[in-house]
């Protein structure tokens, strides 16, 4: 998966920074493709594990616009980052000044997760830092609702921010933060000969035995930060515990200590990380005195090193403290059990013990890596048309419900169980011969097919009684109208699968299989089951009556359509394959390269003990390399099942084994102690002639080491993108010189592991959601030809809400042709402060509002404030806007706030139209100011905006009155219900003209003729 990963500053110094280069170093080594857009950033920590690295210019001068500065400049350069091949998959915004971004995104059809940590209180902020805080509070409003989901920190910040400010529109999921980072070592200290002032001040006060306390993270006093809230406590502590020193990580120039604390409070400065672990692993006791966190990143990083920390009891601190007893409700309470800690007078060992493996326990990145997978897959999911509840996949398991070992396709069956169940509904079947009728599985049937990192139980899943089987057309007769697909991802044999068939066609259920190879057919020769052998050919060709066929490999898909045609089948089946994946039983990747021991050799093969997988060869290069090369120390594990109709190869190896210690077969062996072999290995070995996939070599990148496989058919398609030597495997002398060199040649070795941690690997969430694709489970433009299109119709929003999203649509006074022409200058000019005069039923402010960042109303209807209140970006004013209108505009200009858009709503007297028009036009506007008049066919409305003093102002450029001709009125009533209607417009800019204002009055001739015709 391609993540893009944007905010303003990586780093690691700051929170919320810290979180994100974590967050993306675990993402990439879990296979991931990581991206950044920043303003700021350490390029030697982001390269560690980031491929694309995109500067955001700073916004000079202009801080309060980064956010719409940053959309435009990522709007106009976006393909020459990315193109439709190579866009994201997924975008984390961790917040300013990407808020605007999220909407472009949105339209990229690009999934967003914002990453909240909330926005902190505004108390004691003040100029620039207050406007920007108050700025950022607006965006999160007016973005927030476009993103895919949120990830909130806490569930604080979830339910006092993320679910308020987005009126729990989206869905907003809680993960706390991990915090063993201090032990991955990512920022390094910036001493290079490793002397530190910091440590070197600390541990000369440490060495004169005193108690030593740490006040976590930055120090920022009258605000919610409460620094100086430590004077107090030190008071209290110092009263008892004189021999106290308080530690504080700020510069000792910019921070005023109280005269009787002097020698109780050390400033130390900034420290790196690694000064900072140090400091928080040597300390006594760590206090933090806010008042406000959203998780408080430090209080975990130094429990997580089990040295207590004191905190209130606010905001997330009792989600993430160890304890409630470092919990303290104030300075007293929070003095007082600080003395108890100096003095080894806390909790009693059992439960602080207890209290501190469970916080080891959960508060892991590695937890948090694999929770924000999870929704990362279900955001893609979602955005491409999951499938609604009424959607079953019924999967065949009848074998791997019953075999002991994890032969491969066995390993496919039973992985892909487990995946589809985080996205759809499913249900296992095993076919029952004797009955010709699928059934569910039994308990111990399910819980052989749940080894191997098979299904997990839940509440979906059926379970046959061992008193009886449930049959599969039992449950379709009480469920008739799900939509329904059963994957054959087995082999199965023909005179079964034609019986399936035709249960699938008479119960209206969709048929998709995966296709593995076609050996039995191209190489008799090298199968020795007979039962095989004679099934697949009629097997292949059973499958051209499926619905779709999802091949493991392009080369497997081609080897079916051949055999087809040569067979003259005229399928109308697609084929349409998908690649398998590279993960490993659910095990972390591996992108170290590590120096590897040449003295102890140590060569894993995996694979089933079956003619074609070459083992004979294999074991004879081996035997000739031990000839040729006594002095090289080297072993060979081989790990395998027995194979039906080839035992005697099982018995040779068993032989050789107990004759030369250097090899040993395990049989069959658990995904830990297989993942463990791959860990121990040098390089692994894949001797097999043919494959439609051969997982193993992949499997074996996964986990970083080279492989040696063959040159011919899909091998060598795997080994083409690295990590791979690939060599003729008949041929057990040019076998065992492969081996040499990678036993002998370290540069090779480390280069080929090198490739094989680089390469990209496709997982097994990957795998799934493209097999949901395939089947049409998503967006019509993935779905494969020939499939139906009522599963995935959705009704068609109203016009309305297309043209006017989110806007109040019911009595707007206005008609269709002046609505659009509103909504096109508003998108065209998007003005940042707005003023509508007149409100009546709030259409036309609830378009406003979406657009503009600053809105007034002005209105004479004192219940306006409350019909529209939920307006957030909207100041109400109540009364005469002849007396309000000037106030305004004078105290916009006293804040240095220009009006770029007046919507006038001409419903009222002439005069008061006139009086509005003429405020305006005292007004110098600052940037480019558009006026428009609404109800220009009102006669009052009409007679004000003629009277209006044009003319007087030199910033007004052109006046059209006839903008949206009014609609000619006899008899005093229209036809159809709209009275009067039309609108005007006017523009003004800050420059002055020198001609006359152009003014268009040819709608004057209507109004004499609309008078005349009311007289009449």
């Amino acid at each position: 998966m391609h993540i893009l990963i944007c905010n303003e500053r990586f780093l690691f110094r700051f929170g919320l920074d810290r979180a994100l280069i974590i967050l993306g170093k675990g993402l990439k080594e879990s296979g991931h493709t990581i991206s950044i857009m920043a303003n700021k950033y350490d390029r030697n920590v982001l390269e560690t594990f980031a491929t694309k690295i995109i500067d955001i210019p700073e916004a000079q001068n202009n801080y309060l616009n980064s956010n719409e500065l940053t959309e435009q400049w990522i709007n106009s350069r976006w393909n020459s980052f990315f193109n439709e091949s190579n866009k994201p998959d997924i975008v984390i915004i961790g917040g300013w000044p990407f808020f605007s971004t999220i909407p472009f995104f949105k339209k990229m059809e690009i999934p967003v997760i914002f990453l909240d940590c909330g926005a902190v209180p505004l108390e004691g902020y003040t100029n620039g830092v207050l406007v920007t805080q108050q700025k950022l509070r607006e965006m999160r409003k007016k973005y927030l609702k476009d993103a895919s989901s949120i990830i909130a920190i806490s569930d604080f910040i979830a339910t006092t921010q993320s679910k308020v400010d987005t009126d729990n529109q989206i869905p907003v999921n809680k993960i706390l933060l991990g915090a063993d980072h201090l032990d991955m070592k990512i920022w390094k200290m910036r001493s290079s000969n490793n002397k530190s002032r910091i440590i070197d001040s600390f541990n000369a006060i440490k060495n004169e035995g005193k108690h030593c306390i740490l006040n976590l993270g930055r120090w920022e006093p009258n605000c919610y930060k409460n620094s100086e809230s430590v004077f107090d406590i030190m008071r209290k502590i110092k009263e008892k515990l004189p021999n106290t020193v308080l530690f504080v990580l700020n510069d000792p120039s910019t921070i005023q200590i109280p005269p009787d604390l002097q020698n109780f409070i050390s400033p130390l400065g900034f420290p790196d990380d690694t000064e900072l672990a140090y400091l928080m692993k040597n300390v006594d006791l760590g206090i933090s005195t806010s008042l406000w966190e959203g998780f408080n990143l430090p209080l975990a990083e130094m429990q997580w090193l089990n040295v207590p920390v004191l905190v209130f009891n606010k905001g997330a601190h009792p989600e993430v403290v160890m304890h409630p007893w470092y919990l303290c409700k104030n300075i007293d309470e929070m003095a007082a059990k600080a003395i108890k800690i100096l003095n080894r007078d806390e909790l009693d060992p059992a439960t602080k013990k207890i209290s501190q493996d469970k916080f080891h326990t959960f508060f892991t990145w590695e937890r948090v890596i694999k929770q924000y997978q999870d929704i990362f897959i279900r955001e893609m999911f979602r955005e491409r048309g999951a499938a609604s509840d009424n959607l079953t996949v019924f999967i065949d398991v009848t074998n791997a419900a019953r075999d002991t070992a994890n032969s491969g396709v066995i390993r496919v069956t039973r992985r892909i169980c487990r995946e589809f169940q985080k996205y759809v509904t499913v249900l296992f079947v095993l076919w029952d011969d004797d009955r010709k009728q699928y059934v569910f599985p039994t308990q111990s049937e399910f819980r052989q097919l749940s080894q191997f990192n098979g299904p997990v139980f839940n509440k979906d899943c059926f379970i046959s009684p061992d008193s009886g089987r449930v049959l599969l057309g039992s449950y379709l007769e009480k469920h008739p109208y799900i939509r329904k697909w059963l994957i054959f991802s087995e082999t199965i044999q023909e005179t079964r699968a034609s019986v399936i068939r035709r249960f699938a066609r008479v119960n209206n259920i969709s048929l998709g299989a995966i296709f593995y190879d076609a050996i039995p057919v191209l190489h008799s020769d090298l199968c020795k089951d007979i039962a095989v052998k004679n099934n697949h050919g009629n097997y292949m060709k059973g499958l051209a009556e499926c619905d779709i066929v999802i091949p493991i490999s392009g080369y497997s898909a081609a080897c079916l359509q051949q055999y087809w045609k040569s067979n003259n089948i005229n399928a109308n089946c697609p084929v349409l394959p998908n690649l398998l994946p590279g993960e490993f039983g659910g095990s972390k990747r591996n992108y170290a390269v590590l120096n590897p021991d040449l003295n102890s050799i140590q060569i894993l093969c995996v694979s089933t003990l079956e003619p074609r997988k070459n083992h004979k060869t294999l074991i004879e290069a081996c035997l000739l390399l031990q000839k040729e090369h006594p002095e090289l120390d080297w072993t060979l594990t081989l790990v395998g099942n027995k194979y039906a109709g080839a035992f005697e190869i099982a018995d040779e190896v068993q032989q050789i084994s107990k004759n030369n210690p250097r090899i040993r077969w395990l049989g069959v062996v658990s995904d830990t102690a297989l993942h463990r072999l791959y860990e121990e290995a040098t390089f692994t070995v894949y001797p097999s002639i043919i494959e439609g996939f051969g997982m193993p070599i992949l499997e074996s990148i996964w986990h970083g080491k080279p492989v040696i496989c063959s040159d011919q058919g899909v091998m060598s398609e795997l080994a083409h993108d690295g990590g791979c030597l690939t060599v003729d495997i008949l041929n057990p002398r040019d076998l065992s010189k492969a081996i040499y060199r990678l036993c002998t040649d370290r540069a090779l070795l480390l280069k080929l592991s090198k490739d094989a941690t680089e390469r990209p690997l496709k997982s097994w969430e990957e795998y799934t959601v493209q097999f949901l694709s395939i089947l049409g489970i998503g967006p019509a433009d993935k779905r494969p030809p020939g499939l139906s299109e009522s599963a995935f119709t959705k009704p068609s929003p109203a016009w309305e809400d297309i043209l006017y999203p989110s806007c109040l649509c019911e009595n707007w006074q206005m008609n269709h042709s002046e609505r659009m022409a509103l909504t096109a200058l508003l998108l065209r000019h998007r003005p940042r402060c707005s003023i509508e005069i007149g409100t009546y039923k709030g259409g036309s402010l609830s378009l406003i509002s979406q657009i503009s960042k600053h809105v007034y109303s002005l209105d004479i209807d004192p219940s306006i404030p409350e019909n529209f209140g939920h307006f957030k970006n909207v100041t109400f004013l109540t009364g005469l806007s002849t007396v309000s209108l000037p106030l305004l505009l004078k105290a916009l200009d006293a804040e240095k706030i220009p009006v770029e858009f007046i919507l006038i709503d001409g419903d009222h007297s002439a005069e008061g139209v006139k009086k509005d028009l003429n405020t305006v036009l005292a007004y110098v506007p600052k940037k480019p100011l558009f006026i428009l008049m609404h109800d220009s066919g009102n006669p009052e409305c009409r007679r004000g905006m003629l009277e209006a003093d044009w003319n007087n102002s030199p910033y007004v450029q052109w006046v059209d009155l006839d903008f949206i001709p009014g609609r000619i009125v006899e008899n005093g009533s229209s036809s159809d219900g709209e009275m009067w209607g039309g609108l005007a417009l006017a523009y003004l800019t800050p420059t002055s003209r020198d001609a006359p204002c152009l003014v268009n009055r040819t709608a004057n001739n209507m109004y004499e003729f609309m008078k005349t015709s009311l007289e009449r």
